[in-house]
C-alpha cells in the first residue's frame, strides 16, 4: 500500500510539473473567409449600400467571439470604433480599399479589417 501511494504522489508531482511547463506555441494558418463578393465589389455599392455592408460586417465582427474570435483583438477594434457612426466607419473603409487597388481581388471583409486596424493604430499608436 505505502509503494502505491509513493508512486502515485511521484506520478502527482510530475503531472503538476510537467502541466506547468509552457507549451510550444503552434502557428496559427488562416485561410481567406468566404465572401459575398470582392472588395472592388464594395467600392461599386451605393452609399447606403456601403454603410448598410458596413454595419453589418462591424456587428460580425464584434459578434465574432461567440465563433472562436480573438478576444483581444475584438475588444480592440471595440475601444477603437466605439465613438464612431456608421457613416465614419463606411468612410473608413471606403477610403482604404480605393486606395489599395492591390486588395481588389480580396473579400471585401478582409480588406475593410485592415482598414480598420490601420486607422485604429493611427488613433492608439503603440
Amino acid at each position: 500500500m505505502k509503494l502505491l501511494l509513493r508512486g502515485l504522489s511521484l506520478f502527482c508531482v510530475f503531472a503538476v510539473v510537467t502541466h506547468g511547463q509552457k507549451q510550444e506555441e503552434k502557428m496559427q494558418t488562416i485561410h481567406t473567409p468566404a465572401y459575398l463578393f470582392k472588395a472592388q465589389g464594395f467600392l461599386q455599392l451605393n452609399e447606403e449600400q456601403r454603410r448598410i455592408y458596413a454595419s453589418g460586417l462591424m456587428d460580425g465582427f464584434y459578434g465574432s467571439a461567440l465563433f472562436g474570435g480573438n478576444e483581444r483583438t475584438i475588444s480592440d477594434l471595440k475601444r477603437c470604433t466605439k465613438d464612431m457612426n456608421s457613416g465614419q466607419l463606411t468612410a473608413i473603409i471606403e477610403q482604404y480599399v480605393q486606395n489599395h487597388p492591390e486588395g481588389w481581388h480580396e473579400p471585401t471583409s478582409v480588406e475593410a479589417y485592415n482598414a480598420l486596424v490601420n486607422a485604429c493604430r493611427q488613433l492608439f499608436p503603440e
